[in-house]
């Protein structure tokens, strides 16, 4: 349904990772922006993210819990959304899909990333 590859690491990008959440965003996010994301190239969304569905990231799978009213229009357009890895039931934000498991200990470049 979509899949993309971390390219580039913002300088900011591990604070928000410690505090169980990544940012993307695709490689053409502002520069004050990127420094917090996980940059990746602009990928084509082949339906609609849901809740049920796999967040696939390096490899392993995070159950996804909860998808905010914006998430699927802001990835299509911007490549741009948060996952945090809390379990949320309900999105906290409407950007964010909430997902379940373990948080990553880093993200590589090179990490494939891809909402099955």
């Amino acid at each position: 349904m979509y899949q993309t590859t971390i390219t580039e690491i913002g300088i900011l990008a591990s604070e928000a990772l410690a505090d169980g959440m990544i940012i993307l965003f695709d490689n053409d996010a502002p520069s004050d922006v990127g420094e917090y994301c996980f940059l990746h190239p602009h990928s084509e969304l082949n339906g609609e993210i849901r809740p049920g569905m796999i967040c696939k990231l390096n490899g392993v799978e995070y159950p996804i819990t909860a998808v905010g009213d914006v998430v699927n229009t802001n990835l299509s357009q911007l490549g741009h959304i948060t996952i945090q890895f809390n379990g949320a039931e309900l999105a906290e934000l409407p950007g964010t899909v909430h997902a379940r498991g373990v948080i990553p200990a880093e993200i590589p470049v090179g990490c494939e990333l891809a909402f099955i």
